[in-house]
């Protein structure tokens, strides 16, 4: 009888994964959703040449050989020249262009969590602290490519295939909330659950495209997911005092810039009362409401480093602070003059 529960004993501990690492995460599907991506990366590049569009596979069931569906061949020289968005720093960009940044990052994604795996399963066993700022960078780019994708209007992209593959890598940003949730409280095996969720769904975008378009009701993407609004390593939330006829119309998530109205010195001596915008397409985290509008709120603000001490020096230097909410998706920084009363009855 000793003998048969020490045998059971060391059945169970070989059984059991190691230690800080879990089965939900497999390097199958981390490999597979890599190479996934990688190879749609390389279809929306210029010339992929014949060793992306017939490329060995051992992800893809009995196909030894995966090639680019040729609706796609077809149709990707229009998506590489037609420009649809403008960036201040990047330029004109091209539909192919926008895609394919956010294909980079779930390639990245896959890479990344890739290193996460113990050196028995071909990673390098790194611990979640020390990927924390890049899981977090991660999150906000790719949440940033999706807005570009949405405000572009790029629903009928990929022969009508945009509208699900935007829902399914808006699926994707709830797990990467769940993934740096996870990675901040160090969290392995939660961790594990989410990233297994995350890489599944990216490689269900690559699938897509090997299928029929899926439709959608009204044709037009309708995100069910909002990314969550926290603070985040890198950057510091700042609390500002306002009106509560402010605070009760605002919510978490919100983007916001910062007015800011003082008096400033003018060249001839005299004071003249100003408003300057000092701080742009900044994210609501929290909100506290007065029970009135005739009340104060707080709302705190995510803000990096340089932000938070314009923010404080306007608190120091401002006689009112307004905080006015952009809309859904607006994320352009722009060229604002300072407003004064002089200027406008010049």
């Amino acid at each position: 009888m000793k003998i048969r529960i020490i045998i059971l004993m060391l059945s169970a501990l070989l059984a059991a994964p190691a230690a800080g690492y879990c089965a939900a995460l497999t390097a199958e599907e981390v490999n597979c959703a890599t190479e996934d991506m990688q190879v749609l990366y390389y279809y929306l590049a210029p010339e992929p040449g014949k060793t992306v569009t017939e490329r060995p596979t051992k992800c893809h069931g009995a196909q030894a050989t995966l090639k680019m569906p040729g609706w796609l061949e077809k149709d990707l020289p229009a998506m590489r020249e037609r420009k649809v968005w403008t960036d201040p720093e990047e330029g004109k960009l091209s539909e192919a262009g926008l895609w394919q940044t956010a294909f980079s990052i779930l390639y990245e994604l896959a890479a990344t969590t890739k290193k996460t795996l113990p050196p028995s399963e071909g990673g390098a066993g790194a611990p979640l602290s020390a990927l924390e700022a890049q899981y977090n960078d991660m999150r906000l780019r790719f949440i940033m490519s999706l807005d570009r994708i949405t405000r572009a209007e790029l629903e009928g992209s990929f022969g009508g295939r945009g509208t699900a593959l935007l829902a399914t890598m808006n699926t994707v940003i709830e797990r990467l909330d769940a993934m740096t949730r996870a990675v901040e409280k160090g969290d392995q095996e939660a961790f594990n659950k989410s990233a297994s969720g995350g890489l599944k769904l990216s490689r269900e975008v690559f699938a897509q495209l090997f299928e029929a378009p899926r439709a959608a009701p009204g044709g037009k993407f309708k995100p069910k997911y909002t990314p969550e609004a926290r603070l985040l390593p890198g950057y510091r939330g700042v609390s500002v005092k306002v009106a509560g006829s402010q605070a009760l119309f605002l919510e978490s998530g919100d983007r916001v810039d910062m007015l800011v109205t003082f008096d400033a010195q003018m060249g001839s001596g005299t004071k003249d009362k100003v408003t300057a915008t000092i701080l742009q397409n900044v994210v609501v985290v929290k909100v506290h409401r007065p029970e009135t509008a005739a009340g104060t709120g707080v709302v705190q603000l995510l803000c990096n480093p340089n932000e938070a001490q314009y923010a404080a020096l306007s608190f120091a230097q401002a006689g009112n602070i307004v905080l006015v909410r952009r809309a859904a998706g607006d994320m352009e920084m722009r060229p604002m003059e300072i407003a004064s009363f002089r200027k406008l009855f010049k």
